[in-house]
């Protein structure tokens, strides 16, 4: 019936079959592993995106305010340096009438 080198042969094949599947199931998981590596830095970059498009908008907004409260902070300090101008200039009138009066 069969002899021994056919049986050997037979279990060589197997052999050689189970092995090319065990290679071929193992690069197959190294795919899948690097195709969900690829897709989580993806994603990651996208989320970088969307996270540096944000602080753009905000520091942009953040410009644009500064940008406007300086202005309001010049106009806020000539209107105190005319407050401070005009209670001067009323003390000094208001000293000097007091000093016509006592001279009087």
């Amino acid at each position: 019936m069969f002899t021994p080198l056919d049986i050997l042969y037979i279990v060589l094949a197997f052999c050689a079959l189970w092995f090319t599947a065990a290679m071929f199931w193992l690069i197959w998981q190294i795919a899948i592993l690097f195709k969900r590596a690829n897709d989580t830095v993806s994603q990651v970059q996208e989320t970088m995106i969307k996270m540096e498009s944000a602080l753009d908008g905000i520091r942009q907004k953040f410009d644009h305010s500064s940008t406007a409260l300086g202005a309001i902070m010049h106009t806020a300090t000539k209107a105190v340096e005319y407050l401070i101008e005009k209670k001067f200039t009323k003390a000094s009138e208001s000293s000097k009438e007091k000093s016509t009066k006592k001279k009087k």
